[in-house]
């Protein structure tokens, strides 16, 4: 029932605001500020584009020119995982982080990454240090929220996604998970969970038939 789409968008929006490289020890011999800005303005348009080969050769030669670039490789990072290629992410993700611990994007892919793989421990550490990073990203909050109420920390899970609406009302998703984790109180906390329920749908979520059966059914007489 978990929602988790929508992730695309801001997840470009990070990496193309993470204007800060490294130095390298040794830059190819053909490298020149101009160079190196026309490489990841290209791979920026591709990425938006989700032409994923053409961002993928644009942020390879960024890498090239520059190997410990930490755009190159956080956003080459997100590419691969966008192309269904984790185990490339990973790696380049990895090399992000041992470059600068603040990357919040490295992190935040890493999170995803590890929630695919359903590896909750190494995504609720990865998600965590996203959120230390960024704590005003609300796709970090829903994800953390998802992460923790799969462990079965509800009340945990219903904290991170009210973050995630408070900072983002119109985060469908984040309203949808939060419903569903209103929903796994005992006693579920139904009237919240409706609520945030249509909110979800007013801001375009399909309707779930399983979730419109129980907010149909009266509820029961003590």
């Amino acid at each position: 029932m978990i929602r988790r789409a929508a992730v695309h968008s801001l997840l470009a929006a990070c990496a193309i605001g993470f204007a800060q490289s490294l130095p390298a020890g040794e830059p190819e011999k053909n490298f020149t500020p101009r160079t190196l800005a026309a490489a990841i303005a290209e791979g920026n348009v591709a990425f938006e584009r989700k032409d994923y080969s053409a961002a993928r050769n644009a942020y390879s030669r960024v890498l090239t020119l520059e190997p410990d670039n930490l755009i190159g490789l956080v956003n080459l990072g997100m590419v691969e995982f966008y192309s269904g290629h984790p185990d490339k992410a990973e790696e380049l993700l990895k090399k992000a982080v041992r470059q600068r611990l603040e990357s919040a994007p490295a992190w935040l892919t890493l999170g995803m990454i590890y929630m695919d793989r359903n590896e909750p421990d190494a995504a609720l550490a990865a998600l965590s240090q996203s959120m230390v990073q960024d704590p005003l990203n609300a796709r970090t909050r829903n994800f953390l929220g998802v992460v923790m109420g799969r462990r079965g920390w509800i009340e945990g899970a219903q904290h991170e996604l009210r973050r995630a609406v408070e900072l983002d009302p119109s985060y469908a998703d984040a309203h949808y998970n939060l419903a569903v984790f209103y929903l796994e109180e005992k006693p579920p906390a139904v009237e919240l969970a409706r609520r945030h329920y249509q909110k979800a749908l007013e801001l375009g979520v399909e309707k779930n038939p399983e979730m419109e059966k129980l907010f149909s059914t009266p509820p029961k007489k003590p």
